[in-house]
């Protein structure tokens, strides 16, 4: 059987982060181990270390100039899959910038099965599937076309491979200090990270603090002179490793993004800082199921703030486990494998009326 072609439109960068590129990819690997579909990648140049992991799963790679037109972007798609020759090319688009009229036009194609990724945008997807997999999802009314399918809520969180088989139940972990990670992603631009190195150097409490930052972080070379010879604060720019330092950490502190999915999933506690406005919501919503502890938006953000609340949390192991019990219970990682399931029904159905229409 020739395989069913699947194009994901995503970028990555530290403006706008890796959470849209993460969730693609996870989805991409699943379908390349299908053996059923061929993967494809549209975007525009993306940070150091995606290309590789594209490399991995042998996705066939295009890239966009930095500064394509969203009708560069559109006409560069239309170029891909009209040069494919099949009855079904699968197309997911992960990015904000696309309007509902670019969609639609891509909806039209017969050949085109559309899915999209939403976050709560106020506008009309023209798709087959709508993914939202945020926690208040269900409780959105999206607006899309009478046959979409909306896959919504947590269940359908995509997980990758290389934090996917990490998962422990929360009382496994046996470091013998307290492991605090910082994690602000790419789209900490204003270095809002930079507080913590100076609550933790002020602290006279041991405890081991992992900070995780990208290599073109513009603050990467004041914080090496913050953090000087300091021997419990670990700076890492881009590890390969970064799965496994978010699985052996007692308690997070993150961007409420997409991080936060793959922590749960992880059973890690969190504490949650809004770095643009429509991660608010997502710092609420795990706050509010007694999960997460949602500090408002970084820039309220004190040396004070973050080493009081390190030290609240460090008192309360009980506590601090049952959430990540909790956090276990919402993601349970099998999303992407929901959503293949969902598509490959559709393909199915799709061949089913061709045969009785011919």
């Amino acid at each position: 059987m020739q395989a069913i072609p699947i194009i994901f439109r995503c970028d990555a960068s530290n403006e706008i982060g890796w959470g849209h590129f993460r969730r693609c990819y996870a989805l991409a690997e699943v379908a390349q181990q299908s053996g059923r579909y061929k993967v494809y990648f549209l975007t525009r140049p993306l940070p150091k270390g995606l290309d590789k992991k594209l490399k991995e799963i042998h996705a066939t790679v295009q890239t966009l100039s930095a500064d394509a037109t969203l009708e560069q972007d559109s006409q560069y798609l239309h170029s891909m899959f009209d040069m494919m020759s099949r009855k079904n090319v699968i197309v997911c688009i992960d990015h904000y910038d696309w309007t509902s009229e670019r969609l639609a036009e891509l909806k039209n194609d017969p050949r085109v099965i559309l899915m999209a990724f939403d976050d709560g945008m106020k506008k009309h997807y023209p798709v087959d599937f709508l993914i939202n997999q945020n926690l208040d999802a269900e409780k959105i009314a999206h607006s899309t076309s009478s046959t979409c399918q909306q896959l919504l809520g947590p269940k359908y969180v995509m997980i990758r491979d290389e934090i996917h088989t990490l998962r422990q139940h929360p009382t496994e972990r046996m470091a013998e200090n307290f492991q605090f990670l910082v994690t602000l992603g790419g789209g900490d631009v204003w270095g809002h990270a930079l507080k913590v190195i100076d609550a933790v150097r002020q602290s006279t409490v041991k405890f081991e603090t992992h900070l995780i930052v990208g290599s073109q972080w513009p603050h990467l070379e004041k914080a090496k002179r913050l953090i000087g010879n300091h021997p419990r604060i670990h700076l890492y720019e881009d590890p390969s490793f970064f799965p496994q330092l978010l699985a052996r950490a007692d308690l997070a502190l993150c961007g409420a993004g997409s991080t936060t999915y793959e922590l749960a999933y992880l059973g890690i506690p969190m504490m949650t800082v809004a770095l643009v406005p429509h991660q608010v919501a997502i710092g609420k919503a795990w706050e509010d199921r007694g999960i997460g502890d949602h500090l408002g938006m970084a820039d309220v953000l004190t040396p004070e703030l973050i080493m009081q609340k390190v030290l609240h949390w460090m008192e309360l192991d009980q506590e601090l486990e049952n959430r990540g019990i909790a956090a276990q219970k919402v993601v349970d990682g099998r999303g992407k494998f929901r959503v293949l399931e969902r598509v490959a029904k559709f393909i199915q159905r799709r061949k089913e009326l061709a045969l009785e229409s011919a």
